[in-house]
C-alpha cells in the first residue's frame, strides 16, 4: 500500500516510479474503513479497476468495470471537473471534488472523490477514495428548496412581512415594502417608521390598535392608509401575532401589511349604493333611518336638540302620469338639486322613496331657524322647470319637528314631522307647517277614518242608498243619485264623514268605489229582472279613481258583464277632480267614459273653480247646482243667491247642458226653479236617500213624486 503512504504525506513519485516505503497494509485499510472510505484503483481507461468492498458496493458493482464505464456513471455536466482533477492528481497534486451521477444499477450517487497518483506495476495509476454524501446532500437539496419555497412564499405574496420586538420596535421588514413607500431601512424601523408612511387622520386608530394589543398581548389588526413611494395614499391592511416563550412572555411580534386598496375602494362603492339614492345621490331611507337613531341619541345625551323637516313635492304623480316618468325622475333630481345648493348647514339631506325627502338638522336652534331655511328653498324652487319643452313649476310642502320638543325618541319625531307634512299638504300645498299637539288628534282621526273605511270593505259595511231626481216640470221620476252608507256594527247606519278621511286614501277610496259599483250594478240587474225601469243611476267618482285608468276599464266591464246600457249610469265628478294639476289626465279620462257611452255630470257647480272654458272643452252632460245655493235663495241664510241660480240655469241652458238641482226641500224653492227653466232636481221635497227596498216599492208604485 505504498500509494497510501504517499496520500498521507503527498510525496509525489521519483522519476524512477518509486515511493517511499509504506505502512502496514491492513492498518492502513482499517484507517480507510473506520474514516467510511471507499477505494477504487484505476490503472488505465480501459482496464479493469480495483475496488475495495465498500467501493464496489457503493457503486454498484457485480463484476468488474473499466476506468470509462466507471467515468459514464458521472454526470456529463461534471466532465469538465473531473478532467481537470484527474490531470491535477497525476501530476502529484491530490485533489478532492465533489462527483454526482449514478450506480451502476441506477441509483442516484453524491460523494467526495479524493484523487490522487498511484503506481501500479511500476505504471502510474488513478487512486480514488469515495465518501456517500448522497443522504447528506439530499438532505441540504431539501433544505435549499425549503429555503427557497420560502423565499419566493415572500417575495410573490402581497403581504409585506415584518418582525418586531418589544424592546426596539420594528427590527425587520422586506425589500419590497421599502421599495412600495419610497423608505430607506432606518426610516421604516422602530416604534415609529410607520408614522412616516401613515395617514394623519388613521393615526389614532393606528394607536390604539398597537396599544390594544401590546398592552393585552393579543393580536392585531387595523386598517389604514399608507404613502407610497408617489406621493398617493393607499389603503392597507396590517396584522400582528405574539409569540411567546415556554413561559408565556412575548419574544418577537410577526405581522404583516397587504395592499387592500381595490378591496376597500370595493367596499366603499357597494356600501355608498346600499346608503344612497341611485337617482338623486342623496343618502336613502336606511342611512336616513340610521343617523335619525344616532342623532337622537346624541342629542339626548348632550341636552341637544335636533330638527327633522319633511318635505313631499305638490303634485309629482301628476308629472309621472302627464309627462312620463323620466319627466319625473328629472324633476326629482333638479328638487334634489336645489337641496343640496340651499341647506348650507350641517345636515342630512335624504330621499325616502317616491318625492318624500327629509333633512336631519342637528343642533338647531327653533322653529324660527327652520322656517327661515324653508323659505329660503321655497324661494329657490320658484324658478319654472322645462320638461320636454313645457315649463313646470316645482313646488313643495313641508313639516317639521324638534327634539325633545316635539318628540321623545326618533319614532315620535318621525311620526310628527309627517303629521305636520301632511297638515301642510291639506291646507292647500306649497306650505310649512311646525308640528303642533293638535296636529296628533287630528291625524288620529283621519287614520281612525281610513281604517274604519278600510274595515267597512272587507266587511261588507257598505250599501248604497239612492234618492230620487225628478224632472221639474212633470215631477216625473227620471232617475236617482246613489249615495254611500255605511252600517256600523252596532247596526246604525252612518254617514259618508264618518269616513270623509278615507277617499283622499287612495287605496281605501278605489277599494270602497269598486263596492260601491259592485252593489249599484247588482241592484240595476235586480230591478231589469223585475221590469222596473229606474231611468238613470248616478254614482260619485272620488279624485283617487281618477288618478288610475282602470276606472275606465272596471266601469265597462261591469255594465257590459251586467247588459246594463252604459248610458243608464252617469259618473259624477267634482270640479277639483279637473281643475288642479291633474286636469290633462282626468279632462282625458272624462272624454273617454262620454266617448263610451256613459254619462257625465258635473257636481256641486260654482263651489270650486271651473271656468267657461273648461265647461266648452270637457264633455259633461249635467251641471248640478250645489245645495248651499239653493237654501241660500230669497235671502233666507242672510245672502240672496237667486241671481247666481238663475244664472247658473241660464248658462247650462246656453251650452246645452241639463241642470240639476240639488238640496231641493221646499215648495217655494222648486217654484223658483220651474219658473227659470231648470231641468230636474233632488232633495227632500221630493224624497230622502233611501236604501233598494224602498226605492223597490217607489218604482213599483207611482213614477211621479212631485
Amino acid at each position: 500500500m505504498r500509494e497510501i503512504r504517499k496520500i498521507d504525506d503527498g510525496a509525489a513519485a521519483d522519476g524512477n516510479g518509486s515511493a517511499e516505503p509504506s505502512r502496514d497494509a491492513g492498518m492502513a485499510a482499517r484507517v480507510l474503513d473506520l474514516a467510511g472510505l471507499a477505494t477504487v484503483v484505476i490503472s488505465s481507461l480501459d482496464g479493469k479497476i480495483e475496488a475495495d468492498k465498500r467501493g464496489a458496493a457503493m457503486l454498484g458493482l457485480r463484476k468488474m468495470a473499466t476506468g470509462r464505464q466507471l467515468l459514464r456513471l458521472l454526470s456529463p455536466a461534471l466532465g469538465p471537473v473531473v478532467i481537470r482533477a484527474i490531470r491535477q492528481a497525476l501530476t502529484g497534486a491530490p485533489v478532492t471534488i465533489a462527483v454526482s451521477g449514478n450506480t451502476a444499477k441506477g441509483a442516484v450517487l453524491h460523494a467526495d472523490a479524493g484523487l490522487s497518483l498511484s503506481i501500479r506495476d511500476g505504471a502510474p495509476a488513478l487512486f480514488v477514495t469515495l465518501i456517500d454524501r448522497t443522504e447528506e446532500r439530499e438532505e441540504i437539496a431539501y433544505l435549499n428548496q425549503t429555503v427557497e419555497h420560502l423565499w419566493y412564499t415572500v417575495e410573490l405574496n402581497p403581504q409585506l412581512p415584518w418582525v418586531a420586538d418589544n424592546e426596539h420596535g420594528v427590527t425587520r421588514v422586506t425589500e419590497r415594502y421599502l421599495k412600495m413607500v419610497g423608505l430607506e431601512e432606518d426610516q421604516a424601523l422602530g416604534f415609529l417608521g410607520w408614522m412616516n408612511v401613515l395617514h394623519p387622520e388613521d393615526l389614532p386608530r393606528m394607536q390604539a390598535t398597537v396599544g390594544t394589543a401590546m398592552l393585552n398581548g393579543s393580536a392585531g389588526d387595523v386598517r389604514c392608509r399608507f404613502k407610497v413611494a408617489d406621493g398617493s395614499y393607499r389603503w392597507m391592511r396590517s396584522r400582528a401575532f405574539p409569540r411567546r416563550d415556554d413561559e408565556g412572555n412575548i419574544v418577537r411580534w410577526y405581522g404583516y401589511t397587504e395592499d387592500i386598496h381595490d378591496l376597500v375602494l370595493t367596499e366603499i362603492e357597494t356600501r355608498w349604493a346600499a346608503e344612497h339614492d341611485p337617482l338623486t345621490g342623496l343618502p336613502n331611507r336606511a342611512l336616513f333611518n340610521q343617523r335619525l337613531d344616532d342623532l337622537t341619541s346624541r342629542a339626548a345625551e348632550g341636552l341637544g336638540r335636533l330638527g327633522l323637516v319633511m318635505l313631499d313635492l305638490d303634485h309629482f304623480k301628476d308629472v309621472n302620469d302627464i309627462l312620463g316618468h323620466h319627466a319625473g325622475d328629472r324633476l326629482l333630481t333638479e328638487f334634489a338639486k336645489v337641496l343640496r345648493e340651499t341647506i348650507t348647514v350641517e345636515a342630512t339631506v335624504a330621499r325616502l322613496g317616491g318625492d318624500e325627502f327629509a333633512i336631519l338638522l342637528p343642533g338647531i336652534e327653533g322653529t324660527e331657524a327652520i322656517q327661515a331655511l324653508i323659505e329660503d328653498l321655497f324661494t329657490n324652487l320658484k324658478k319654472p322647470l322645462r320638461l320636454n319643452g313645457r315649463e313646470f313649476d316645482c313646488r313643495a310642502s313641508a313639516g317639521s319637528a324638534i327634539f325633545p320638543i316635539h318628540a321623545t325618541n326618533a319614532s315620535e319625531l318621525f311620526k310628527h314631522a309627517d303629521i305636520a307634512l301632511y297638515e301642510a299638504k291639506n291646507a292647500g300645498r306649497g306650505r310649512y307647517m311646525s308640528f303642533e299637539p293638535s296636529m296628533r288628534s287630528k291625524m288620529q282621526r283621519r287614520v281612525a277614518m281610513i281604517n274604519i273605511g278600510r274595515e267597512a270593505v272587507e266587511n261588507k259595511r257598505l250599501l248604497p242608498y239612492y234618492q230620487p231626481q225628478i224632472a221639474m216640470q212633470t215631477g216625473e221620476v227620471i232617475g236617482f243619485e246613489a249615495l254611500l252608507r255605511r252600517r256600523d256594527r252596532s247596526g246604525q247606519i252612518c254617514l259618508p264623514g264618518t269616513i270623509a278621511e278615507a277617499f283622499n286614501d287612495f287605496e281605501v277610496a278605489e277599494a270602497i268605489g269598486i263596492n260601491m259599483l259592485d252593489m249599484v250594478i247588482a241592484d240595476m240587474i235586480d230591478w231589469r229582472s223585475r221590469g222596473l225601469d229606474w231611468g238613470k243611476v248616478s254614482i260619485n267618482a272620488s279624485a283617487a279613481e281618477f288618478r288610475n285608468r282602470d276606472f275606465i276599464h272596471r266601469l265597462i266591464d261591469h255594465t257590459d258583464s251586467a247588459g246594463i246600457p252604459r248610458d243608464r249610469l252617469v259618473i259624477e265628478v267634482t270640479e277639483g277632480v279637473f281643475v288642479g294639476r291633474s286636469a290633462p289626465m282626468a279632462s282625458d279620462m272624462i272624454t273617454e267614459l262620454k266617448q263610451a257611452g256613459f254619462g257625465i255630470s258635473l257636481d256641486d257647480f260654482g263651489t270650486g273653480y271651473a271656468s267657461l272654458t273648461h265647461l266648452r272643452e270637457i264633455p259633461v252632460d249635467a251641471l248640478k247646482i250645489d245645495r248651499s245655493f239653493i237654501q241660500d235663495l230669497f235671502g233666507t241664510t242672510g245672502k240672496d243667491s237667486s241671481p247666481i241660480v238663475s244664472a247658473i240655469i241660464k248658462l247650462g241652458q246656453g251650452l246645452g247642458k241639463t241642470v240639476v238641482a240639488e238640496g231641493i226641500e221646499t215648495e217655494r224653492q222648486a217654484e223658483f226653479l220651474r219658473a227659470h227653466g231648470c231641468s230636474a232636481g233632488q232633495g227632500y221635497l221630493f224624497g230622502r236617500p233611501a236604501p233598494k227596498t224602498a226605492i223597490d216599492e217607489l218604482l213599483a208604485g207611482k213614477r211621479r213624486t212631485a
